[in-house]
C-alpha cells in the first residue's frame, strides 16, 4: 500500500494510507492475488447495526468498497472511479456471525472500464451478500483535470 501511495504521489494524486474507511470499519486484508483478487475480514460491530441489531446494508456496501478500492488500484496501477455498484443481500450479518470475509475479484477490463464482483460470507461460509462494481479507469488528462479543480 505504501508503494502504491508513492506511485500515485508521482502522478500528483495524494492517497491517505490507511484510508479512514479502513480504520472505521476495522478492515483486515487477509489474501491477495496481485491485481486479480483481494480478500478482507470485517468484524461485526454493533455501532454499524440497524434497529434490528443487524449490520446495516450501507455499511456492508462500504465493506465491499473497502476491498474493491485497493483491488482496482492494483489491477490498473492508476486511480479508478466507481460509476456503479450493486449489492444483493441474501441473509443478515448478525453479531453471532462474529465476522464476514469479503472476497473481490476482477471479472473483466477494457481500456477504460473495469468490472469486479465480490461475495461476503460469514464464518461458516454461508453467503451473506454479493456485489458487482463497474469503474472508469482514469486517463492522465482526467487526472490533471481533477488536480486543477479547486475543492
Amino acid at each position: 500500500m505504501a508503494e502504491m501511495a508513492e506511485k500515485f504521489a508521482r502522478l500528483g494524486v495524494k492517497l491517505q494510507m490507511p484510508p479512514p474507511s479502513n480504520l472505521t470499519l476495522g478492515t483486515r486484508y487477509t489474501d491477495i492475488d496481485l491485481g486479480k483478487m483481494l480478500t478482507a475480514e470485517f468484524k461485526f460491530d454493533p455501532k454499524f447495526g440497524n434497529p434490528m441489531q443487524v449490520f446495516q446494508g450501507g455499511f456492508l456496501c462500504a465493506a465491499f468498497d473497502d476491498v474493491y478500492g485497493p483491488l482496482t488500484y492494483m489491477a490498473c496501477e492508476r486511480p479508478v472511479v466507481t460509476i456503479e455498484m450493486s449489492t444483493t443481500y441474501l441473509r443478515p450479518f448478525r453479531e453471532k456471525d462474529e465476522y464476514i470475509t469479503v472476497r473481490a475479484e476482477v471479472v473483466a477490463r477494457s481500456k477504460s472500464l473495469l468490472v469486479l464482483k465480490a461475495e461476503a460470507k460469514n464464518k461458516n461460509g454461508k453467503l451473506i451478500a454479493t456485489s458487482t462494481s463497474h469503474s472508469l479507469i482514469t486517463t492522465d488528462q482526467q487526472l490533471s483535470l481533477m488536480e486543477a479543480k479547486p475543492n
